[in-house]
C-alpha cells in the first residue's frame, strides 16, 4: 500500500458507547408472572385482614364500654330484693336482716360489704362472715358460727346475773337460738376473771385445753360428762391442772400434760370400783400424776373401817364390761 492510500482516521469524539443497543428485554416467563400475581394477592389480603381486625377491635371496645355503662346503670338503679343466708349454725334469716338493716332503696353495688361484715362479726357467735353480690339483686351471706363448750356467769351493769357462753377459742358471747337442753347440759366455768373489751369481754385463756378434755369425755364416756357441773381453771396457769366438780365427786384433778383419754379411762375405772360401797364416798381423785391415782374418801377412818374398802389399781379387769366402759 502506498503512502497515498492510507486509511482515514475515525472522526474524533466517537466510541463504542455510541453504538445503539437495540436489544429488547427478554419476555417474563409464565412462572415468574404467577409468582408476581400471588405476591400482589397476598399483600392485598393482609391489608384487608388488618383493616378488618382494626374495625372489629374498635367495635368490641365500643360495645364493651356501652354494655358496661348500661350494666352499671342497671345495677345501681336496681334495689336489693333478697338476702340469702348460708350458715353451719343456728342463726336465722330474720337475725341477719336485723343486724344488716339494709335501706329499702339500697342497690347491690352501693352496699359497703366490709362494713356489713364487721356488723356480723361484732357478735361473738359469728366466727367467719363472707358477703357476696349475686347480680342483679341478691346479697348472699355465708356464716361460720362458734359452738359453745361451757357456760360462765357474769353480771350486768345493774348487778343482775347474766349467762354467757364460751367457745373453744375462748370467745365469750351471748348465745342465740341454741337448744335449751343443750345449753343446760354445758358445765360452768370457774376460776376465771372476765375482762371487759369494748362491748364484750376478752377471750378466756386455756380454753383449747378445756375443750380437748370436755370433747374427750363427751365422746368416750358420756355417762361421766353428764355428771360434770363445774370446770375450774384456777390452777391451769400455775400447775397445768384442770379441776372438775362432778355430781358425786367434789374434786377431780386432770393434768393438761398427760393424755386426756388415759386420764378419763382411769377415772371411769375408779368410779366403777367405788360403786361397791353403799353410798358415794369419793371426795377427790387426782389424775395428774403418772403411774398412781391418789384418792380421798368422804367418810372418816372409823366409818371406813367398818366398811369393806375397794382396792384401786390401774390394771383394768380382764372381765367383759358393760356399755358404760371406754
Amino acid at each position: 500500500m502506498s503512502p497515498a492510500e492510507e486509511i482515514p482516521a475515525p472522526p474524533p469524539g466517537r466510541s463504542w458507547r455510541d453504538i445503539r443497543q437495540e436489544v429488547s428485554a427478554p419476555a417474563m416467563s409464565r412462572q415468574g408472572l404467577r409468582r408476581q400475581v400471588f405476591a400482589w394477592l397476598k399483600a392485598g389480603t393482609l391489608g384487608l385482614l388488618a383493616a378488618a381486625v382494626g374495625w372489629g377491635g374498635y367495635e368490641l371496645v365500643h360495645a364493651w364500654k356501652t354494655d358496661r355503662m348500661a350494666l352499671a346503670t342497671a345495677v345501681h338503679s336496681e334495689p336489693v330484693r333478697e338476702v340469702v343466708l348460708i350458715t353451719d349454725g343456728v342463726l336465722t334469716q330474720q337475725w341477719v336482716n336485723g343486724v344488716l338493716a339494709l335501706p329499702k332503696a339500697a342497690s347491690l353495688m352501693s352496699l359497703e360489704l366490709p362494713v356489713l361484715r364487721d356488723k356480723l362479726l361484732a357478735h361473738g357467735q359469728v366466727r367467719v362472715a363472707v358477703l357476696t353480690r349475686n347480680f342483679p339483686d341478691t346479697l348472699v351471706v355465708t356464716l361460720q358460727e362458734r359452738t359453745p363448750v361451757a357456760r360462765v356467769q357474769a353480771s350486768d351493769g345493774d348487778g343482775a346475773p347474766r349467762q354467757l357462753l364460751v367457745a373453744k377459742d375462748g370467745v365469750v358471747y351471748d348465745g342465740l337460738n341454741y337448744d335449751k337442753p343443750m345449753v343446760a347440759g354445758l358445765p360452768w366455768l370457774d376460776g376465771i376473771r372476765l375482762v371487759k373489751s369494748g362491748p364484750g369481754f376478752e377471750a378466756v385463756a386455756g380454753m383449747a385445753d378445756v375443750s380437748a378434755l370436755l370433747s374427750t369425755v363427751q365422746l368416750q364416756a358420756p355417762h361421766l360428762y353428764r355428771e360434770w357441773l363445774i370446770v375450774s381453771l384456777a390452777r391451769l396457769a400455775e400447775r397445768d391442772e384442770i379441776v372438775v366438780k362432778a355430781q358425786d365427786i367434789p374434786e377431780i384433778i386432770f393434768s393438761r400434760k398427760r393424755d386426756f383419754f388415759k386420764q378419763v379411762a382411769q377415772l371411769d375405772y375408779i368410779i366403777d370400783a367405788a360403786r361397791v360401797l353403799p353410798e358415794p364416798t369419793l371426795k377427790s381423785v387426782n389424775l395428774s400424776l403418772d403411774g398412781q391415782v391418789p384418792v380421798q374418801m368422804l367418810r372418816t377412818p372409823d366409818e371406813l373401817a367398818r366398811t369393806p374398802q375397794p382396792v384401786f389399781t390401774l390394771q383394768p379387769s380382764t372381765q367383759r364390761k358393760g356399755n358404760r366402759d371406754l
